[in-house]
């Protein structure tokens, strides 16, 4: 049987609080070094997991973050 892994509730926490802050980077290099420390993920798998978690949870905060990024190139 596969184990079912998700985020802690308390990380879960620090990311919406993070978020709330308007420190959606700072969220994103927390979560980042989670998924690679705690998962043992590579880098590319980290990083498509990060994407991934705030698409899903934060998809308003995402697309502005996006935004700002592009305006910077």
């Amino acid at each position: 049987m596969t184990e079912k892994r998700g985020l802690p509730e308390s990380l879960h926490t620090l990311m919406k609080q993070l978020v709330q802050q308007k420190q959606i980077h700072m969220a994103g290099t927390v979560l980042f070094v989670y998924f690679q420390r705690h998962w043992q993920l590579d880098e590319e798998k980290a990083a498509y997991y990060t994407v991934r978690y705030f698409r899903k949870y934060f998809p308003v905060q995402w697309e502005k973050e996006q935004q700002k990024e592009q305006r910077r190139t």
